[in-house]
């Protein structure tokens, strides 16, 4: 964690439960979140395509294809700098819909964190809900 984020303190993680549907998980010092992410087994095109015109307009960076549809982006939360990728991506016949978010590091290269970090949770995610991650969805 301190590694991506550069904050070295004290800090709750969220439960371990999961959703059948979609759940967020969140890791937190007593002030800030420091690493949020959320999944969605089943997302619609205008979740990712809100993601995507408001990351317009804030240092947006493009997902590789391969992870579906989706890009890196800058936003602040409570005057706190964060830095989130969201990909909507086909798994089996779900278009679904991962996001991951750190407190902004300018120490780090945080796109390829991200970009490392999505490449795993599309993984655990297939293995969780037995599907076969493909890419962007059709359509």
């Amino acid at each position: 964690m301190a590694d991506i984020t550069g904050y070295t303190g004290p800090y709750d993680a969220g439960d371990d439960k999961r959703d059948p549907d979609g759940y967020s998980c969140v890791v937190s010092n007593d002030e800030q979140s420091l690493f949020i992410t959320r999944y969605d087994v089943s997302a619609p095109s205008r979740v990712i395509e809100n993601f995507l015109e408001l990351g317009k307009q804030s240092n947006l960076v493009t997902l590789p294809e391969e992870l579906g549809k989706g890009g890196i982006s800058d936003f602040d939360i409570r005057l706190y700098p964060y830095r989130r990728a969201s990909a909507w991506f086909r798994c089996g016949s779900d278009n679904s819909l991962i996001a991951i978010t750190v407190k902004r590091n300018p120490a780090r290269d945080q796109d390829h964190d991200l970009i490392q970090l999505m490449e795993i949770a599309q993984r655990r995610f297939a293995e969780m809900f037995k599907c076969q991650p493909g890419g962007p969805p059709q359509g």
